[in-house]
């Protein structure tokens, strides 16, 4: 089990996560998660789950919806009143 240290670490980092992946942090905290996923084989293998999690659902978005499918979805929609 990791130290009381190593845990404080890994739960900021999980803190930072999702933020570092949107490229919203600053600089001062980029190079923190960076030391720390660099240094922590646990935090890594989550920001590449992460990583291709993401990259994933860009490539499924960006997958065309069959025309027919489209026209059924749109029928299924409730009028704005």
């Amino acid at each position: 089990m990791a130290a009381p240290a190593e845990q404080d670490l890994c739960l900021k980092c999980e803190q930072l996560l999702q933020p570092y992946l949107d490229r919203d942090l600053t600089e001062e905290e980029m190079v923190e998660a960076e030391r720390h996923l660099d240094e922590c084989g646990y935090c890594r293998k989550r920001y590449r789950f992460e990583e291709h999690l993401r990259r994933y659902v860009r490539e499924v978005v960006e997958e065309k919806m069959d025309p027919a499918l489209k026209v059924r979805l749109a029928a299924l929609r409730t009028p704005l009143v």
